[in-house]
């Protein structure tokens, strides 16, 4: 019982500190695509970003607002 513990107590941030680092390189290497490709250069990661900063919280709006409708009916 207690040996689980200690496994779970280690490998949850493990697995989050890995999981932040992959999706932080790939969104850098996407970003780095996009500046050595396009011929938008630093504007296409910055325009990007921009995307990214406003249609992750809308997204997860949008889908709270249906999971909470789906549970209250």
């Amino acid at each position: 019982m207690v040996f689980d513990q200690i496994k779970m107590a280690i490998l949850i941030p493990l697995i989050s500190v890995i999981c932040v680092a992959i999706i932080g390189g790939l969104i850098g290497f996407i970003f780095i695509l996009l500046y050595k490709t396009t011929g938008l250069h630093e504007w296409g990661a910055v325009i990007l970003g921009m995307a990214l900063v406003v249609l992750v919280p809308a997204a997860a709006f949008l889908l709270q607002n249906y999971f909470e409708k789906q549970t209250a009916t």
